[in-house]
């Protein structure tokens, strides 16, 4: 028994130790922050010397450590840019230590780092060529669903325009004026390494490539403006390039974020129709009341008898319109240890849009892992994954089955149903495009499915040399449907549309990175590699008619085959690229850059190109001689480069793969045989367009940084546009496509941010940004003065590529309220013909950008942006077309109410009168200088209200932290233009789905 109890005693002493371990452990939490303004610093690493235990913080800056040994430690917090501080304390068994950090940033370790092409970074001291950067945090603040709409008034010199408000829509953006008349004008964009396709894009809608990148899982965009920043890129860079970087693991405890979100979607159109009352005056004073009872009433299926208070009054803008609405959820979680790190996130959104029967629903998962398999060699995994489901009618075009252009050819008097609930049979073109078919009847689709991911192993060779490679994949596939009831096709019995396509981008390069210092000053960084790119287009379409049964719309289901259409595309970029970096002493930065690139789209005499570069950087504040003190950094910058334009054959081109080849088609027969000619010309000499820029720029930093900010000055030249040459016609071809013309480009930019006011507990920050392009098309063809490119938007020498030549506008006469004009002598006339056309330029804006402020108070903060456009000019077209003088079969607008009525009338509108009163009666309508509005406007683009919990509240529900916040989209547009949306607008605007004003409310939640 006395051997037994210590031997008992020994095993429970071992069963203990473990718990006893465990007891003699304690959790560090705290926050960091920026010790300048008090902001948050999420990302930072914050370690326990000595052990293999750390955590990241999180968005808000909080972390938490658990499983520390209790007794004394010390604790490390590090953050790119900011200064380490290292701390010792005392860690409670089973208790918890609070500590905060307030970092300050280390000029000498590095300011902002930009991430470059090929996963180069700089620092804003080393970077010599024009570069945009958008950081976590402005992305945050910005409530959009695509990283296009985040370029928007953020970048000086990127011009966005939403070609729909549709949810799901794309963006048109251009970055320093257009450059090319045939060719994409769209800036190649690169995501974690892998370009994007924008070869494929629906029929029907409005869609982006981009949609596959959640917002949320943006960690930076850069936008390379000049040659010098974006000359690597070569024959691909003319219209600059826009790195889209997401986010990646942390080492450290696995962290968890969960978001939930929730809104109302309201129309933000600006829309003046005419009353019912004011409609049935207009076409009195223009017919007679006699006229109007016989001609008119009969027209909409009324009995001329009818009496005015029996006559419909239908507001066919609140039929279309609805209250909208959008939810969704969403995850993330980062974590891993010293060999692996991860970034998980998922989102899902439903949108139901201020249109009816409009919908967008999106799912997005991604994971980016990083796996270090030795001391030198790590490989990154980085895929996104996007599905979206579409349904919606037409959204843009002046046709009369889009909802916006439909309402417009209906007047007040006609409506949607007849009593008994049917489809009203008399509106303007029937029954099957009375627009409550065409919302309830017309039912197109779009789903898509997008994966965009790379494999990256990187291997160092040695401590200064560095192999990367990357695999990267862009894959797009699109089904398409169409389809249209008996209702609304009943002619055919109902028809269906289905077209299914596949975009297959791939991606492969290879680089080596060189790296050294040398006697301390003087810094060396080479780059060289090599690229091949391959991109292969599928795309079948075919259409059916005459379905028995609504519920069944496949092909097997319909009675007849209207037609199948099916073709393939391919094309193959392979490249050779290379960079010399030096700088010596932080004070002289000199940087060269070239790229050979070989092109399948071209002609086999010009497939190659060689596309160099030059920047130089002086950073004058770090010389001896530099004394202001206020002026804590001044550098000036300067560059020259020449890029290359071979975006052809995607959407948003004029121009296909096929440009340059002989091509045959089957026309016509000869006794029964079918037979083949030649349909194009071969130009084996057709190559790239090229842009030849120079950059001259200047960057700042007074007090501190409390103020920082840049200005840029430009000129590019675009040469050897790919233009059609008429050829006589006994060639037997129409015309060849050749490299001919010159477009020039020029303006400056400016940004600047301030940071006003900032003590421990109360920040408040400014920006701005602008920039000032202007556009001239410096030649043609040989001999040509004016190329026709249709609406009234020539193509002219010594004119911007957005100039109109319309006939000028004179007024109403105010003896007889007849519309005139003046011809070419600058003489009055009533009928004016194509000789009277004037130029005029303004469809390009004079200057655009955006503004903001961010003001915060402890847990509290509030973040406001303004976007701008001036001196921009566009042809509501739809409207103008509906603004007869006499507005049957239309909806006719307010200013309408103020036409002339009796002599004497000063105005600047038409008499109402029917056709034939007299000569050219609808030439108030036609296409002339009156109908060029100003679309200038300002735009309260977004607003975000949040709030994070404080500390005893997260740690009481054991929670790493929360926020709680309301945003608004496109809350106020200040504005003179009389279409639907100044933003949207374009110089030729036909009815295209404006931008919806959007509010939400969210809650983020760190577990």
């Amino acid at each position: 028994m006395k051997r037994l109890i210590p031997s008992v005693a020994l095993g429970l002493a071992l069963l203990l130790l473990p718990g006893l371990a465990w007891a003699q452990q304690g959790t560090v939490t705290g926050t960091v922050t920026e010790a300048e303004t008090g902001e948050p610093l999420p990302g930072a690493t914050v370690q326990i010397a000595d052990e293999n235990t750390g955590a990241a913080s999180d968005a808000e800056g909080q972390y938490r450590i658990t499983s520390v040994p209790a007794g004394e430690q010390t604790l490390q917090v590090s953050f790119v840019g900011y200064q380490t501080e290292e701390r010792t304390i005392n860690v409670p068994a089973d208790g918890t230590v609070r500590v905060n950090f307030q970092l300050r940033t280390s000029q000498a370790e590095l300011e902002e780092v930009v991430v470059q092409a090929y996963g180069g970074q700089q620092t804003t001291g080393e970077v010599s060529g024009s570069v945009s950067s958008i950081d976590a945090e402005s992305i945050e603040q910005a409530p959009q669903q695509s990283a296009q709409g985040l370029l928007q008034g953020r970048a000086a010199g990127v011009t966005v325009t939403q070609t729909s408000g549709n949810p799901g829509s794309g963006f048109e953006v251009n970055i320093r004026g257009e450059g090319s008349i045939n060719a994409g004008t769209q800036p190649l964009y690169i995501v974690d390494g892998v370009q994007v396709s924008f070869s494929g894009g629906s029929e029907t809608t409005d869609t982006s490539p981009l949609n596959a990148i959640d917002p949320g899982n943006i960690e930076s965009i850069e936008v390379l403006k000049d040659a010098a920043a974006s000359a690597i890129y070569g024959a691909q860079a003319a219209n600059g390039v826009v790195l889209i970087n997401t986010k990646e693991g942390r080492a450290g405890e696995t962290r968890v974020s969960v978001n939930f979100e929730g809104g109302a979607r309201l129309q933000n159109y600006n829309y003046n129709p005419l009353s019912q009352e004011n409609w049935i005056d207009l076409q009195i004073d223009a017919l007679g009341e006699a006229g109007f009872r016989q001609g008119i009433l009969p027209t909409y299926g009324l009995a001329p008898g009818t009496p005015l208070s029996e006559i419909p009054s239908t507001n066919w803008e609140n039929f279309i319109s609805r209250t909208g609405s959008s939810y969704g959820a969403g995850f993330s979680a980062n974590g891993g240890n010293e060999t692996t790190q991860f970034f998980l996130s998922g989102n899902w959104e439903k949108t139901n849009a201020a249109l009816k029967s409009v919908a967008y629903e999106d799912f997005n998962f991604r994971v980016n892992v990083t796996q270090e398999f030795t001391e030198r060699l790590d490989v990154d995994l980085k895929v996104g994954l996007q599905n979206s489901d579409q349904p919606g009618v037409c959204q843009d075009g002046f046709f009369i089955n889009c909802p916006f252009s439909a309402i417009q050819f209906e007047p007040p008097i006609t409506k949607p149903y007849e009593d008994d609930g049917s489809y009203y049979p008399f509106t303007s073109f029937g029954q099957s495009n009375n627009p409550a078919v065409v919302l309830n009847e017309a039912r197109p689709v779009l789903d898509q499915t997008q994966i965009i991911g790379n494999i990256s192993p990187s291997f160092q060779i040695a401590s200064w040399l560095r192999f990367d490679g990357q695999l990267g994949l862009d894959y797009q596939q699109l089904r398409e449907t169409d389809y249209e009831t008996p209702i609304a096709d009943p002619g055919g019995g109902g028809n269906n549309q289905i077209r299914n396509a596949e975009v297959t981008n791939l991606t492969t390069n290879a680089t080596l990175n060189a790296n050294r210092t040398f006697s301390g000053v003087h810094d060396v960084g080479v780059l060289v590699g090599g690229e091949y790119r391959r991109e292969f287009i599928t795309d079948d379409e075919f259409g059916v008619e005459g379905f028995n049964n609504p519920f069944f719309r496949v092909a097997d289901a319909a009675s007849s085959i209207n037609f199948f259409q099916g073709n393939n595309s391919e094309f193959r970029l392979l490249s050779g690229f290379g960079s010399i970096n030096y700088s010596y002493d932080d004070r002289y930065v000199v940087r060269l850059t070239g790229r050979a690139d070989g092109s399948s789209r071209f002609g086999t005499n010009s497939q190659f190109g060689f596309f160099p570069s030059a920047s130089i950087a002086w950073r004058v504040s770090n010389e001896e001689f530099f004394s202001p003190e206020f002026i804590n950094n001044l550098k000036v910058r300067a560059s020259y480069g020449v890029t290359g334009n071979s975006s052809i054959g995607g959407s948003g081109t004029n121009v296909d793969n096929f440009a340059s080849r002989g091509l045959y088609q089957v026309s016509g027969s000869y006794e029964g045989t079918v037979g083949v000619r030649p349909s194009q010309l071969a130009n084996p000499q057709l190559t790239w367009e090229e842009k030849e820029e120079f950059n001259l720029a200047i960057d700042y930093g007074l007090f501190g940084d409390r103020i920082t900010g840049s200005f840029d000055a430009y000129r590019s030249t675009s040469s050897k546009l790919l233009l059609n040459r008429p050829l006589p016609s006994n060639s037997g071809f129409g015309s060849i496509t050749q490299n001919l013309g010159e477009v020039r480009n020029e303006g400056i930019e400016v940004q600047v941010k301030t940071i006003n006011l900032r003590t421990d507990d109360f920040q408040w920050s400014t920006r701005f940004n602008a920039g000032i392009n202007r556009n001239e098309v410096l030649s043609l063809s040989e001999g040509q003065e004016e190329l026709d490119a249709g609406d009234n938007l020539p193509v002219a020498v010594g004119r911007s590529l957005e100039a109109w030549k319309v006939p000028l506008w004179a007024g109403v006469n105010p003896a007889d309220g007849r519309p005139m004009f003046y011809d070419q002598d600058g003489n009055i006339t009533y009928r004016p013909t194509e000789a009277d056309d004037q130029f005029f330029d303004g469809g390009e804006e004079d200057v655009q950008g955006g503004f903001g402020t961010r003001i915060s108070y402890k847990g509290l903060s509030l973040d406001a942006f303004f976007q701008f456009s001036y001196g921009s000019t566009s042809l509501p077209n739809t409207e103008r077309a509906f603004l007869s003088n006499q507005g049957a079969f239309s909806a006719g607008l307010g200013l309408l109410n103020d036409r002339w009525k009796e002599p004497g009338d000063i105005t600047d509108v038409a008499r109402a009168v029917p056709s034939g009163v007299y000569p050219n009666a609808d030439d108030f309508n036609s296409i002339t200088s009156y109908w060029l509005y100003d679309s200038s406007y300002i735009r309260l683009k977004n607003v975000r209200l949040g709030y994070q919990l404080p500390t005893s509240v997260t740690e009481r529900l054991q929670i790493r932290g929360a926020r709680i916040y309301v945003s608004g989209l496109n809350l106020i547009t200040w504005t003179s233009y009389i279409g639907l949306d100044p933003e949207v607008a374009g110089a030729f605007n036909e009815s295209s789905y404006p931008s919806e004003k959007q509010f939400n409310v969210g809650i983020e939640v760190n577990l």
